[in-house]
């Protein structure tokens, strides 16, 4: 009776574990929240491949590996396209307004940790974000595709996702 009750005892925690392991929404799990996401993400970029689908506040955000490039390409909950971050892999994939804009800001001298674009659907040209680390301290630049400083955001210790503009 003994072994009957911590074989059940057993068994009971290995389904309460696994209930709880599926429901966890970082899992690196590849499935997308529906067909209309899917659907909306191949319509934007037929060549995404590596797909993995998380969810980030209200938002539905597939990983991918599109035309060459590693890209967030972020949904609102209804399937409707709201921004594209594309990773851009050195500083030099900058366009060069960009690129002298930085060189020329008090952060040239910091490590430069991560280069971003921007895509939203509504603006014809991108947002470019340079990351930037000098100790402890990180911020990210914001810049128009035309070298402009949008803005700053220190991020030192602090959330550095790139949130859709609402």
């Amino acid at each position: 009776m003994k072994k009957l009750k911590f074989t059940l005892l057993a068994a009971c925690l290995a389904m309460t574990a696994l209930v709880f392991h599926s429901c966890n929404s970082d899992d690196g799990g590849s499935s997308a929240p529906s067909a209309a996401f899917q659907a909306a993400l191949m319509k934007l970029y037929p060549s995404a491949v590596n797909i993995d689908w998380e969810q980030k506040g209200t938002y539905y955000v597939a990983d991918c590996r599109a035309d060459s490039r590693e890209r967030q390409v972020w949904f609102d909950a209804g399937a409707n396209w709201v921004m594209t971050e594309t990773e851009l892999e050195t500083i030099n994939n900058l366009p060069p307004a960009v690129l002298t804009a930085f060189m020329e800001s008090n952060y040239a001298n910091w490590v430069v940790d991560d280069i971003d674009m921007l895509e939203y659907p509504n603006e014809p040209t991108p947002e470019f974000v340079v990351e930037v680390k000098n100790g402890n301290q990180e911020v990210d630049l914001y810049f128009s595709a035309g070298g402009g400083l949008l803005h700053e955001k220190n991020v030192t210790n602090g959330d550095d996702t790139h949130w859709p503009r609402v």
